[in-house]
């Protein structure tokens, strides 16, 4: 057996796409596919992955002060945010592997600041607020352990309050990575001051947000 695998340029670059989780990678081709059908709309070439830097500076431009939804409305400003990152990643990624950077690089500073005119006009429009969930509040979720929905002592209450524990304790991004997590996730520990017993999650997971290069353990802890 050798020591050392052997890559082809084809693994290479499909290990490069996963990097990015599969949300990623969606918001990436669209992010493309609707920057594509605008080019093509101003009777551009499609092919803008072939656009030299001038003529992409100049397209994404206008691009940002100009994108809208299918209904003809102004995007917000967390969506106009997220389809500038999508078409900056979806450039670097395999088989485009651009070396520049549409966000950060000098040669993009007219671009930069269309961008930041497009965020202007859009805050001003009142399309910069961002709607988060509400927390769950205490006494709410007291009110829901005490019901039957979550009973230990029916088969679907016990499934529930299971369910319900994992997104709680374990789970970020909503139920993201969920469907890969098996027994061997997590392990059942005994504090050594206390006596409790606790369930501890001892496998990271990759998520949208976290990826392979992150430093950062996503452990949790279940009394």
């Amino acid at each position: 057996m050798e020591r050392f695998g052997t890559s082809t340029r084809q693994d290479i670059d499909d290990k490069r796409r996963n990097i990015h989780s599969e949300k990623t990678q969606k918001s990436n081709n669209l992010s493309a596919k609707l920057f594509r059908e605008y080019v093509t709309s101003k009777n551009h070439e499609a092919d803008f992955e072939s656009f030299t830097t001038q003529r992409l500076d100049e397209a994404l431009s206008h691009f940002y002060l100009d994108a809208r939804k299918t209904d003809g409305s102004m995007y917000k400003t967390s969506s106009l945010e997220s389809i500038r990152h999508g078409l900056n990643r979806h450039l670097k990624a395999p088989p485009n592997n651009k070396e520049f950077d549409i966000i950060k690089d000098a040669a993009f500073r007219y671009v930069n600041m269309s961008y930041d005119a497009a965020r202007a006009e859009l805050k001003q429009a009142g399309k910069g607020n961002v709607e988060h969930y509400p927390i769950i509040q205490e006494s709410d979720r007291e009110t829901l352990y005490k019901s039957v929905y979550l009973s230990t002592q029916t088969p679907t209450g016990l499934f529930n309050k299971v369910q319900y524990d994992i997104r709680l304790y374990f789970c970020r991004r909503g139920a993201e990575n969920m469907h890969t997590m098996t027994k061997s996730t997590f392990a059942l520990k005994t504090d050594p001051n206390t006596g409790m017993r606790y369930i501890e999650k001892i496998l990271d997971e990759l998520t949208k947000n976290h990826r392979g290069y992150d430093k950062e353990t996503t452990s949790g802890v279940m009394p």
